[in-house]
């Protein structure tokens, strides 16, 4: 009998030995589709505890490269990470924090523009698995402004020859202004118009099911789902979620959910792990909230499941002392069209400087609440420190996200980087409503 048993743990473990060899022919930019994990998932024939170890040494990965990068090994936890991204193919968050290294080393060696591509597309790549994750969002919105201001810079010179080359184009277009007209005859525009989803020749197939929270609702979280469906493109099925959760009585930290899938008989027809809070998220304090969004490929068709549940898996509940300075009021100005009865109340939580080897970061967590008697379902925040230093920007509520109710309190990181000479004591926090 023992013999036995060590031959099946021992096949057990070549097969999960061989899934992983099978995972490393895609890089982490290019994994598989839905499909292909499906057929490799049944020519290995994966055991749940096999996903379970998967899962657990994707976690280990992800931890060694966050504890490298807290030493500036960037090479090691670009390989930890990757090597993450490998072992969860369908996880947009790894390749989030993936494109952030590789973006940070292009920095540090110059600007070189191959890590940068390779950040664009691990950010672009995480947008495409889960197209509402927002640390995806934001760092291409970031990406952008910080590239737009390096480009600036690179290309000063040519400022002038363009300006001039231009003014003598439009002068010439201008004279010979007929003959420009008469080149193109008028034709008749034909417009063809589309639904959401199917440019590409996808047919979206979608439908709304009912989503069970008891499982974590009650108690310190207060779970509300506005909107659950599963669906296919073409023939890869998927699952999302959309909604809020409030915490009541005590702190909250680190948390991740198990979303399950269940047919009509309640059996379990998936079981997807839910990241929604990690150690680098600020800490919600009782009366704070945050958005769930949830966005994730299948690997079996959808059409069976008639419910979903959320269940928790582990939850991190730090005490009052974690906080690191007291919270301050910062100054609110609108510098955009006010919606009557619009009004918001904010504070700065640990506020804290750190400076580096060739600059000063400034890391707070700006807590803002909807005072007003309307909803705020776009907010574009400016967060500065003085005409002197950049402004940040927060794109902090997004329509594809839920709007920020009446009051409901939302806290977000915010990380500025400012030059080392800098003198950031007693400066007051300003905080701007802009645009969207």
């Amino acid at each position: 009998m023992p013999q036995a048993e060590n031959n099946e743990k021992k096949e057990k473990d070549d097969a999960l030995r061989r899934f992983i060899d099978r995972l490393e022919n895609w890089p982490e930019d290019e994994p598989p589709s839905p499909a292909e994990l499906r057929s490799l998932r049944r020519e290995i024939h994966l055991t749940e505890d096999d996903r379970d170890k998967l899962e657990l040494l994707a976690d280990n990965h992800i931890r060694r490269a966050r504890n490298a990068l807290e030493g500036s090994a960037y090479d090691q936890a670009a390989a930890e990470l990757a090597r993450a991204s490998q072992l969860r193919p369908m996880d947009a968050r790894p390749r989030v924090e993936l494109a952030g290294i590789y973006l940070q080393r292009s920095l540090e060696r110059g600007y070189g523009r191959n890590d940068r591509q390779r950040a664009l597309k691990l950010a672009h790549k995480a947008l495409e698995l889960n197209p509402g994750d927002m640390d995806a969002r934001q760092f291409l919105r970031d990406y952008r402004r910080m590239n737009a201001d390096f480009m600036t810079v690179k290309y000063r010179r040519l400022i002038v020859p363009a300006a001039i080359f231009t003014v003598l184009l439009v002068a010439m277009i201008w004279w010979q202004k007929d003959w420009v007209l008469n080149l193109f005859s008028p034709q008749t525009e034909v417009l063809v118009h589309s639904f959401a989803g199917q440019g590409d020749g996808i047919i979206p197939d979608t439908r709304n099911i009912e989503t069970n929270t008891t499982g974590i609702s009650g108690g310190n979280l207060d779970a509300e789902i506005l909107s659950s469906s599963v669906g296919r493109r073409n023939d890869d099925s998927y699952v999302s979620v959309l909604g809020r959760l409030g915490v009541s009585d005590k702190n909250l930290g680190k948390l991740k959910l198990l979303l399950r899938g269940r047919d009509a008989q309640g059996n379990t027809v998936f079981t997807i792990p839910w990241d929604v809070r990690d150690d680098t998220d600020p800490v919600l304090i009782p009366g704070d909230s945050q958005v769930l969004v949830l966005f994730r490929w299948l690997a079996n068709p959808e059409t069976s499941i008639e419910s979903l549940e959320i269940v928790s898996y582990e939850i991190n509940s730090p005490s009052q002392e974690s906080a690191q300075e007291p919270p301050f009021k910062p100054e609110i100005i609108w510098d955009a069209a006010r919606p009557e009865g619009a009004s918001l109340s904010a504070e700065i939580r640990n506020f804290n400087i750190i400076e580096a080897y060739d600059r000063q970061i400034l890391r707070m967590e700006v807590a803002l609440e909807n005072s007003g008697i309307v909803e705020l379902s776009d907010l574009t925040l400016g967060i500065s420190l003085g005409s002197d230093l950049p402004e940040y920007t927060l794109n902090a509520v997004t329509r594809e996200e839920p709007a920020l109710r009446r009051g409901e309190r939302r806290v977000w990181p915010a990380v500025i980087r400012v030059p080392l000479d800098a003198d950031l004591q007693n400066r007051p926090v300003t905080i701007t409503v802009k645009e969207p």
